[in-house]
C-alpha cells in the first residue's frame, strides 16, 4: 500500500470518527441550547399574558381610586343623596367604565348602594347572591382597609364566573380621611374578556377555574406542581409561578396558576405556542451534518494534493506567521513573502487583507468610543453580557429646549434640525471639555453626567459648570438666530446604576431614583433657570451663588426644597469657548 493510499485511509478514519464525535457532541448542545430557547420564549409569552392581566387590574384600581378618593362619594355615603345616583350611578358610567358590578359601603359594612350591569347586552341586572355572600358573610379583606392608602385588587372566585375586582377607602378628594366606607368595582373574567387578551397578546389562551371537575389532563398534573412551587409573594399576578412543558413534536405549553385576592389558587392558564424554535434546531442540525460532511471530504481531498513538501512548508510559515498575528492582534506585522506563485499571490493578498482590516479596526474603535465610554466599551469587547454598575455620587443634568415646540411649527424640517445640530453640538464640546460623559439627547432634551463611568470628587462643580455654560451658549444662539428661546435646567445628585443591556444596538444609560429626580427637577423648573436639589445644594454652596426657590411638590415625591443656580462665587474652572 502506497504513502498516498495510506494517508488516504487514515484521513478517511479520521474524518469519518471526528465527524461521528462532533455530531454526537454538537447535536446535545445544540437541540439543548434550542430547546431553552424555546422554553425561554415560552416562559416569555406567559409573562407577557400575565402581564396584561395585571395591567388590568391596574386599570380598574385606578378608576376605583378616581372614584373612591372624589368629594360627591364622600358626601354620599353620609346623605344618600339621589342625585349623586342619577348623575354617575347610571347604565352609561358602567358601560363607559366596561365595569359589571360598583358596590359601596359605609364603615359598619352595610351597603349603602349596589349595582350589577350586563356589557353584552347593556342592561342592568341583579347583584348575584354569591358576590353578597363573599363580601359580608366570610368578612372579605375587600371591606377591611387599614388606612386612606389601603388598596386591593385581585381575583374574586364567584359561582358564576371568576371576577376581576379592586377595593380602596373612601376619602376626599384630597385622600384624607376620616374613610367613611369602601367602594368596589368589578369585572367578569368572562370568554369575550379572555378573547381580548388573546388578541392583545396574539397568543393562544386557555383559562380554567382550579375547581372544574372537567381539567384536561395535563393541567390537572400541572396543577399541582404549579402548587408546589414557591413564589415571592408580592400580590401581583405577574409574579404567579409558570410551568413549561412540551405537549407533543408540534407544540409546547406554558402554565401559570393565578391566585385569587386571598392567596388561594384560582384559575389555571395555559398558552400554547408553535415549536418553531425546536424545529428550527433540527433543521440546523440537519445543515451540521451535511456541513461537516462536505467539510471533511474537501478537507480529505486538499491534504492529499498538498502532500508535496515544498507545498506543505510553505503552508506551515504562512499559517505561522498568521496565527502569531491573531495571537499579538498586532495587524501591523506583515506575513512573509517569497516567489512568484499563488502561495505567494496568497501571501500578498493576506498582507492587503491586514492593512486593509486595520484600517476598518480603526474606524470602528473611534465609533465605538463615540457611542460608548473607553471602560464600557472594552468589557464588552471581553464580554457581550449585561453591564450594570453602581455608582455612589453621581451629578445628573437635564435640559430641554423652551419654545423648541413653536419654533418646529415655523421653521422647515431641515432648517430646524441643523440648528438643534449647532445646539447640541456646542453642549457636545463643554462636555468633552469638562470630562463629562454625555448620556442621550431625545428630541430637543439633553442629558449629561459626571462621576461615571470613572468616578470623580467635582461631579457636582462640573455640571453646574455645564449649565452655566449651556445658559450661555443659548444666549449666544438667541442672538444669532433672531429666534426667541429659553432652555431650562434640572440637576440632581444621588446614587445611579449605569450600564448597557440588550444585545443590539449598544447605549450607555442610567437608572435610579436620582435621575427620575433630575428629570423632575428640569420639568418642574423655570426657563431660563437651573434648579438643583438641596443634595447638590450641599455641594455647590461654597463655590456657587444659589437662591433658595422653597418647598415645591414633585411628582411621585412629595414636596422637596430646591434652589437656583446662580453663578460662581469665585472661577473653578476655565474653558475656553
Amino acid at each position: 500500500m502506497s504513502l498516498r493510499q495510506k494517508t488516504l485511509l487514515l484521513i478517511s478514519i479520521l474524518l469519518v470518527g471526528l465527524i461521528a464525535v462532533l455530531y454526537t457532541s454538537l447535536s446535545t448542545i445544540i437541540l439543548g441550547s434550542f430547546a431553552r430557547l424555546e422554553q425561554q420564549n415560552t416562559r416569555r409569552n406567559v409573562q407577557r399574558l400575565q402581564e396584561a392581566l395585571e395591567e388590568e387590574l391596574q386599570k380598574l384600581s385606578l378608576t376605583v381610586e378616581d372614584w373612591a378618593a372624589w368629594d360627591d362619594t364622600y358626601a354620599f355615603i353620609e346623605d344618600k343623596n339621589k342625585e349623586f345616583v342619577q348623575a354617575n350611578l347610571v347604565d352609561s358610567s358602567f358601560a363607559f367604565l366596561k365595569i359589571n358590578f360598583l358596590l359601596l359601603f359605609n364603615n359598619q359594612d352595610e351597603q349603602v348602594f349596589g349595582k350589577g350591569f350586563q356589557l353584552e347586552p347593556l342592561q342592568e341586572m341583579p347583584l348575584p347572591d354569591s358576590l353578597r355572600e363573599k363580601l359580608v358573610t366570610d368578612q372579605s379583606i375587600l371591606l377591611k382597609h387599614p388606612n386612606t392608602r389601603s388598596k386591593i385588587q385581585g381575583i374574586l372566585f364567584l359561582k358564576e364566573e371568576p371576577l376581576i375586582v379592586a377595593s380602596q377607602p373612601i376619602v376626599t378628594s384630597e385622600g384624607t380621611g376620616p374613610m367613611r366606607g369602601t367602594l368596589i368595582m368589578g369585572r367578569y373574567l368572562d370568554d369575550k374578556k379572555i378573547q381580548e387578551l388573546e388578541q392583545r397578546t396574539q397568543l393562544s389562551l386557555e383559562v380554567y377555574r382550579v375547581d372544574n371537575p372537567q381539567l384536561p389532563s395535563d393541567m390537572q398534573a400541572v396543577r399541582s406542581e404549579l402548587e408546589n412551587i414557591q413564589v415571592e409573594s408580592s400580590g401581583s399576578l405577574a409574579q404567579a409561578p409558570i410551568k413549561i412543558k412540551p405537549l407533543n413534536a408540534d407544540v409546547i405549553a406554558g402554565y401559570s396558576l393565578l391566585p385569587d385576592i386571598y392567596g388561594k389558587p384560582a384559575l389555571l392558564l395555559r398558552v400554547d405556542i408553535p415549536r418553531d424554535i425546536y424545529k428550527q434546531g433540527l433543521i440546523s442540525l440537519r445543515y451540521l451534518l451535511l456541513s461537516l460532511l462536505v467539510v471533511g471530504i474537501i478537507f480529505g481531498a486538499s491534504t492529499l494534493l498538498l502532500l508535496e513538501r515544498m507545498v506543505l512548508l510553505r503552508l506551515t510559515k504562512l499559517s505561522t506567521d498568521v496565527r502569531a498575528i491573531g495571537t499579538t492582534n498586532d495587524l501591523s506585522i506583515r506575513v512573509e513573502v517569497k516567489g512568484e506563485d499563488e502561495l505567494t499571490s496568497l501571501a500578498h493578498t493576506i498582507n492587503w487583507m491586514l492593512q486593509k482590516i486595520s484600517i476598518e479596526q480603526e474606524k470602528a474603535e473611534n465609533l465605538l468610543l463615540n457611542i460608548l465610554p473607553e471602560p464600557i466599551a472594552a468589557q464588552l469587547k471581553q464580554d457581550q453580557k449585561a453591564i450594570a454598575e453602581n455608582f455612589d455620587e453621581v451629578t445628573i443634568l437635564f435640559a430641554d429646549i423652551v419654545g423648541f415646540t413653536s419654533l418646529s411649527s415655523r421653521l422647515d424640517p431641515i432648517e430646524l434640525v441643523n440648528w438643534l445640530n449647532q445646539i447640541f453640538s456646542t453642549f457636545d464640546q463643554f462636555a468633552e471639555q469638562l470630562g463629562l460623559e454625555k448620556i442621550k439627547t431625545i428630541g430637543d432634551a439633553y442629558m449629561v453626567a459626571a462621576g461615571l463611568p470613572v468616578p470623580r470628587s467635582d461631579h457636582a462643580e462640573v455640571i453646574a459648570e455645564m449649565a452655566l455654560l449651556m445658559q450661555e451658549a443659548v444666549e449666544r444662539f438667541q442672538i444669532q438666530q433672531g429666534e426667541s428661546f429659553q432652555i431650562r435646567i434640572g440637576i440632581n445628585t444621588g446614587v445611579v446604576v449605569a450600564g448597557v443591556i440588550g444585545t443590539r444596538k449598544f447605549i450607555y444609560d442610567l437608572w435610579g431614583d436620582a435621575v427620575n429626580i433630575a428629570s423632575r427637577m428640569e420639568s418642574s423648573g423655570e426657563p431660563g433657570r437651573v434648579q438643583v436639589t438641596e443634595v447638590t445644594y450641599e455641594k455647590l454652596k461654597h463655590k456657587y451663588k444659589l437662591e433658595k426657590r422653597g418647598a415645591i411638590s414633585v411628582k411621585g415625591k412629595g414636596e422637596m426644597t430646591t434652589y437656583w443656580l446662580i453663578g460662581k462665587r469665585s472661577s473653578v474652572l476655565s474653558i475656553d469657548n
